[in-house]
């Protein structure tokens, strides 16, 4: 089994449908910016198709929108249809995107001065801030 761990923007809105015994699937496309640029200088993009099942099929329909970012980890399948190349994987584990509480009034105004003033929820910190 092939496990991979992707990081990128959904490029449409997930699609939830349910199988004939009741089991939901909620499915949507990743783009995934590549690591080098071609010579060119320009960046590809590599697109997968995520599918996730069950209960959490919900979840992933409540927070997810096209452009939202996401970090998906899970099975990887390689399928080829008419000549093209599909890149599939079976969810397991999943991160809600950042804005998920953007909606929530009750939370409290970040300090920017204080990196632990979050009340244990995590914090983005960018490369340039590590210490190594």
């Amino acid at each position: 089994m092939r496990q991979i761990t992707i990081s990128g923007n959904i490029g449409n809105d997930v699609q939830v449908n349910s199988t004939q015994s009741g089991n939901k699937v909620a499915n949507f496309n990743v783009a995934v910016r590549q690591n080098r640029p071609d010579n060119n200088g320009e960046y590809g993009t590599d697109w997968f198709r995520c599918s996730v099942w069950g209960t959490r099929a919900s979840t992933v329909e409540k927070f997810y929108k096209k452009g939202s970012h996401v970090v998906v980890t899970g099975s990887l399948s390689i399928n080829e249809y008419n000549g093209k190349t599909q890149l599939q994987i079976d969810v397991s584990d999943f991160d809600l995107p950042d804005n998920r509480n953007a909606n929530n009034t009750n939370s409290t105004k970040r300090n920017s001065n204080n990196p632990f003033s979050n009340g244990g929820q995590s914090i983005d910190i960018s490369d340039d801030q590590l210490p190594f």
